[in-house]
């Protein structure tokens, strides 16, 4: 499970090139203008917490989802599906660009305008919470990990690494809105499809149930087991 925590903290690092693209127009949009640096910190914190509450929420939700399947005996089965479904995820845009997630983007803008004037730490926080709800196939990819990961508290961990990954770069932004030019994050962006690829392929690799130490560790079957009661006689002398 530790490789899968480090695959979590790592997808969320290196997608977060993509995040500043996708979310760091609304982390500089934050209104911290009139806060003292103190303030404009917490609030940036506290809108990052939210980010990764989202997170861990829908991980701990997908978590359940795939512990049903390792219940059942399909352990292997389900991480070669959800290798399999990384695939479509190595050019995460074209995903958001579907039709149903852009209506979920459109509500998400409108309400988006109603909290943003609302300078106080728990309008920074929902702003966060709101923020991890948007379309992002980077987001997806990691859900698919948490899914796997067998467990709701495991599926819930797998989530808030990956948030706290993006935290760091999410959070230079913020302050610094030249930390990372244009330029620079398009060279990068380049080299995520091919992040996303070997991580599909370490998916599907470890359903292969190969004994492979942490890369396809043998999978073991879960089995039911069912308690018998055990009936006493009183013999009568």
């Amino acid at each position: 499970m530790n490789i899968l925590y480090s695959i979590a903290f790592m997808t969320g690092l290196a997608g977060s090139f993509h995040c500043v693209g996708m979310c760091g127009p609304i982390a500089l949009a934050l209104p911290v203008g009139k806060l003292s640096f103190f303030q404009a910190t917490l609030s940036r914190i506290l809108y990052n917490a939210g980010r990764i509450l989202t997170y861990s929420t829908l991980g701990m939700a997908f978590g359940y989802f795939g512990s049903s399947f390792f219940v059942a005996g399909f352990q292997q089965q389900f991480s070669i599906f959800m290798g399999l479904l990384v695939f479509l995820f190595i050019f995460p845009n074209r995903i958001v660009a579907w039709s149903p997630f852009q209506k979920i983007t459109h509500y998400l803008t409108n309400s988006f305008r109603k909290v943003f004037p609302i300078q106080s730490p728990i309008g920074f926080l929902v702003l966060g919470i709101l923020n991890g709800l948007l379309p992002c196939g980077l987001v997806y990819v990691a859900l698919a990990g948490a899914a796997a990961s067998s467990t709701p508290t495991q599926g819930a961990i797998f989530m808030a690494l990956f948030g706290l990954g993006t935290a760091p770069m999410m959070f230079s932004v913020s302050i610094l809105p030249k930390f990372l030019s244009l330029n620079l994050r398009q060279k990068i962006n380049k080299f995520l499809p091919i992040y996303t690829f070997c991580l599909a392929i370490f998916f599907v690799v470890r359903g292969l149930n190969l004994g492979i130490p942490y890369l396809s560790p043998k999978f073991e079957k879960q089995t039911a087991t069912r308690t018998i009661p055990v009936c006493h006689t009183i013999k009568k002398n």
